[in-house]
């Protein structure tokens, strides 16, 4: 293959939830000059016009991306945001088995073509379980709710990161709290119903929140200020308890708060949801000197959350 010493950012993923704001990111840093070179974005279903128009776009699904991408555009840094998603138990499950052949394919390609190129492959901390004490990232894992199904699409990367033939590094963030996903449908959609912002369960559960514009400037901190095959637990605060995270949306939404007990979060949501929203997953880092470098978008929690309502307010 022909060396470039063009650089050729790729985001796998970039019309995505995350993808899109790491695209976003990047794209500004290139704009403010701090850097030079192509963004190689590829998507597979949403269409985002500023991507397609700002970018160099490639509509591919994850499992058919060409080797040819690889030679005209050979990547000086790789994020992936490409997890296949599905909307029920059975869905998950058949993503997962396409996520993995898919990985499994990606990566060997990248073997073949550009072996030291780092990923940053953008994972959760639901990998971890249900835990009490914060956990950092040489906790085991034990994947819960949704990550039981992910977990399995992701194997090739966590395999290739152990063997450390290539330089993988795995981001795990916590809760991604931003204008779209879990906040809006389990706390402020049913916060307009009701009047009343819901806790599930005894709300005792901890749950460790990021921006998803902070997960976004963490993954690309990761890329550039990270070592070979390191990988890190992504949160901007301290663990917070689901009922005082509650307490603060409802002070926003000037409503009052309402318990789920958890037999009725399972019977209306199904178990993997239920895990979710009732499990405790705080983590913390071991990289501290990593952590202390990177400037986040948002240091106040209460600022994000009234950030975050106040979008979801302007859409509703």
């Amino acid at each position: 293959m022909t060396k470039s010493k063009e650089t050729n950012k790729w985001i796998l993923g970039a019309t995505g939830y995350v993808g899109q704001l790491v695209t976003h990111r990047l794209f500004t840093e290139r704009t403010k000059g701090n850097w030079s070179g192509q963004l190689i974005t590829l998507g597979q279903k949403t269409i985002v016009p500023w991507i397609m128009e700002r970018t160099n776009f490639h509509l591919f699904p994850l499992s058919a991306i060409p080797e040819y991408l690889f030679e005209k555009y050979p990547p000086t840094g790789i994020y992936h945001c490409a997890r296949m998603a599905g909307n029920s138990d059975r869905a998950r499950r058949i993503a997962a088995r396409k996520g993995y052949k898919a990985n499994q394919r990606f990566i060997q390609l990248i073997g073949d073509q550009q072996p030291t190129v780092p990923v940053v492959y953008c994972s959760g901390t639901l990998m971890y379980g249900n835990t009490v004490h914060a956990v950092d990232e040489e906790a085991p894992l034990r994947p819960i709710a949704y990550a039981r199904a992910y977990e399995y699409a992701e194997r090739p990367w966590v395999l290739a990161a152990e063997a450390g033939e290539l330089d993988v590094r795995i981001a795990r963030p916590g809760w991604i709290l931003g204008p779209d996903s879990w906040f809006e449908h389990f706390f402020f959609k049913p916060a307009l119903a009701t009047g009343k912002v819901p806790v599930y369960g005894d709300g005792n559960q901890l749950m460790s929140l990021i921006s998803v514009e902070d997960c976004a400037g963490q993954l690309v901190h990761l890329m550039d200020h990270g070592a070979p095959n390191q990988s890190v637990n992504l949160f901007g605060f301290e663990p917070i308890k689901q009922k005082d995270f509650a307490a603060m949306v409802a002070q926003c939404l000037d409503a009052n708060t309402v318990y789920i007990k958890a037999s009725d979060t399972e019977k209306k949501y199904g178990k993997t949801v239920f895990e979710a929203l009732t499990s405790s997953t705080p983590v913390t880092t071991k990289h501290l000197d990593w952590r202390a470098s990177y400037v986040p978008v948002y240091q106040d929690l209460r600022v994000l959350i009234e950030a975050t309502v106040r979008r979801l307010q302007a859409n509703h």
